[in-house]
C-alpha cells in the first residue's frame, strides 16, 4: 500500500503538461460530477472536498511550484506520465518508468479499494485519475510505435492567405503540435470552467452513455487511431490548409466530452 502511495505521489509532484488548459480539465471534473451516482458523488465530496474543481486547479499551482526543484532532464523523464505509450496495434507498451494507462490502472487500483487506504492515498488517486483522464484524450500526448514525429513535439505550418484574416495571422510563424490540441481555446481565453462546463454540456446532450460505453483499453486504443490518422497530415515542416486546421477544432471538443463520460464511468465503477 505504502509503495502504490510513494509511486502516485511521484506522479503528482511534476510538472504538469496540462492536456487542455486547466479550465476546461477543472469543466470536464464539474460536468462528471453530474453524471456520478449518488454514492460516487458523496466519496468524491469526502475525498476532494465540496469544491472539487477548485482543488484540482490548486493542484496545478502546487505541482508548478515544485518542478522548481528538479533538473530539466528529471522533469522531462518525469513528464512521461502524462504521455500514453502505445505500440503499433494501438495496445499499451510496457515502458520504464510510468506513463499515463500505468498510472491510472494503479490509481484505479487505490480508489476500488478505498476504504482500505488512508484519505491521502484516495485522494491523490482521485486527482491522478482526473489528470490523466484528461491527457490520455488529448491526442498530442499519444505516442505511437512506428510513427516517429509522434515521439516529440514538432512544428508545422498554416499557409498564409490560404482563408482569412486568422489564417494569415497562424501562418506567419511555425504552430507546434501540442498546442493544436492543447490550446485550440485560444481564442477563448477569457472563458471560466464553468463556461467550459456550459459547452460541454451543450455538445454532450443526453449521448452520455454512448460515450461512457467500454473499457480503459478500448478507449487507449481508440485515441491512438485517431492520433495516427492526424498524424498523417501534421508532420514537421508540413503545410496543413487551414481548413483542415480549423475542422479540428470540434474533434477536440469531442475529446472532452469523452474525458468527462469516461472519468465519470471510471469513478462510478471504482467508488462504491
Amino acid at each position: 500500500m505504502k509503495k502504490i502511495f510513494l509511486l502516485l505521489a511521484f506522479v503528482m509532484t511534476i510538472s504538469v503538461a496540462n492536456a487542455w488548459s486547466k479550465r476546461v480539465d477543472e469543466a470536464v471534473m464539474i460536468v462528471a460530477n453530474e453524471h456520478l451516482t449518488t454514492s460516487a458523488k458523496k466519496l468524491v465530496k469526502k475525498y476532494l472536498g465540496k469544491n472539487f474543481a477548485d482543488d484540482v486547479q490548486y493542484l496545478y499551482a502546487v505541482e508548478k511550484e515544485q518542478a522548481k526543484t528538479m533538473d530539466k532532464r528529471a522533469r522531462r523523464r518525469a513528464a512521461e506520465v502524462h504521455y500514453l505509450h502505445l505500440d503499433e496495434n494501438f495496445q499499451p507498451k510496457r515502458v520504464k518508468g510510468k506513463d499515463a494507462y500505468k498510472a491510472t490502472q494503479e490509481a484505479l487500483a487505490v480508489i476500488s479499494n478505498h476504504k482500505s487506504h488512508s484519505k491521502a492515498e484516495v485522494t491523490l488517486a482521485l486527482r491522478t485519475v482526473i489528470n490523466l483522464m484528461c491527457d490520455m484524450h488529448n491526442l498530442s500526448r499519444v505516442r505511437i510505435d512506428g510513427i516517429s514525429h509522434s515521439q516529440k513535439d514538432f512544428k508545422y505550418r498554416v499557409p498564409e492567405g490560404d482563408y482569412g484574416k486568422m489564417a494569415e495571422t497562424l501562418g506567419k510563424k511555425p504552430i507546434r503540435w501540442t498546442k493544436t490540441w492543447n490550446r485550440f481555446d485560444g481564442g477563448y481565453g477569457y472563458f471560466t470552467a464553468n463556461y467550459w462546463a456550459e459547452d460541454i454540456r451543450i455538445y454532450l446532450g443526453k449521448d452520455f452513455d454512448k460515450y461512457a460505453k467500454g473499457s480503459l483499453n478500448e478507449w487507449v486504443a481508440e485515441s491512438g487511431k485517431m492520433a495516427a490518422h492526424y498524424l498523417e497530415t501534421y508532420k514537421p515542416n508540413a503545410v496543413v490548409p487551414y481548413g483542415f486546421h480549423k475542422w479540428r477544432e470540434p474533434v477536440s471538443y469531442e475529446q472532452m466530452i469523452k474525458a468527462t463520460c469516461r472519468l465519470a464511468a471510471l469513478l462510478n465503477e471504482n467508488l462504491k
